[in-house]
């Protein structure tokens, strides 16, 4: 006859199945240890009522051990936690790379296209207020009336009459009264600030410097091309911009530039003025003085205010 082995057939080595076998060891040990106690203390049991009360409090006790043990042993094994972030991801690594979006669709990573892309992004995010971009169109929300809508357009080989032109939103001016939004063309750009009030806009042709009580603005831009080429004073009346002088030289005059340098005071502007001139008279063809442009009651008179020198 085949010995009958005493062992349960179910039961698992440890090596074989340690989440299972250690739980089932655990308990059986605990409950014989259990067994053996209460029977001791019911074998001797003590005849005075403290004695009883010390023997039924260590009982207890004991009790509470077994189903702690217990429990702690059939407890599934909790998950590690997850680690806890340090610091602070890095600027521009808040995309992964197949998530991240594109400067400009189509434009070369270090293009200008893509510089005034990421530039005017950044820009978008810290005016907020409903100022987005669709694409080519750029969305501009004023006080009273319709959106303003500025449409980009790419070069057209077949249609010479649709020039290319890109619109993008430089920023608000120091009071924050107006849209600065810069036109780049095919020739060159142009300055547009925009009513936040009404949507009316102004081409400044350049930067914008503020007088210091902020009642004027005066803007000078060199350009001996196609650009404007001149000095143009703005006055600020309630909201609304209303041109107070402009200089521009005509066609058959001697080419004559101007470069802001400062505001002396709320009145007075001083220039740099620089002129070309055949290079028999100046080597490198350039004749540069100071200039003044002072206002006198509603009036702004432009005058020289050094010897002109040649340019070293």
């Amino acid at each position: 006859m085949t010995a009958r082995s005493s062992a349960r057939p179910d039961a698992l080595p440890l090596s074989v199945a340690p989440g299972i076998a250690r739980p089932i060891v655990l308990r059986t040990a605990w409950r014989t240890a259990l067994r053996l106690g209460l029977r001791i203390a019911l074998r001797k049991v003590p005849t005075d009522r403290l004695g009883r009360f010390l023997m039924l409090g260590v009982t207890a006790l004991t009790l509470c051990a077994v189903m702690a043990g217990e429990a702690a042993a059939i407890a599934p094994p909790q998950p590690p936690r997850p680690a806890v972030p340090q610091g602070i991801a890095p600027r521009g690594a808040l995309f992964t790379a197949e998530t991240a979006p594109e400067a400009a669709a189509g434009a070369d990573e270090n293009s200008d296209e893509a510089f005034r892309a990421r530039a005017e992004a950044e820009v978008l995010r810290r005016i907020g207020a409903g100022v987005r971009r669709e694409d080519q169109r750029l969305w501009l929300p004023i006080a009273k009336g319709r959106p303003v809508v500025l449409d980009s357009r790419r070069a057209d080989p077949s249609d010479p009459a649709s020039p290319e032109v890109d619109f993008r939103l430089d920023g608000l001016s120091p009071d924050r009264e107006f849209y600065v939004v810069r036109a780049t063309l095919a020739a060159g750009s142009e300055l547009l600030w925009i009513s936040r009030a009404d949507g009316t806009r102004y081409a400044m042709h350049g930067n914008v410097h503020p007088s210091p009580d902020g009642r004027h603005l005066v803007v000078t831009h060199a350009s001996p091309g196609t650009e404007f080429n001149g000095v143009v004073i703005w006055r600020r009346e309630e909201g609304r911009l209303v041109e107070r002088y402009r200089f521009q030289p005509t066609p058959d005059q001697t080419a004559v530039s101007f470069r802001f340098l400062r505001w002396r005071d709320a009145d007075t502007i001083e220039l740099a003025q620089f002129a070309e001139v055949d290079p028999s008279t100046c080597g490198l063809g350039t004749l540069s003085a100071t200039a003044l442009l002072s206002r006198k009651g509603e009036r702004w008179i432009l005058r020289s205010a050094s010897a002109p020198r040649c340019e070293p």
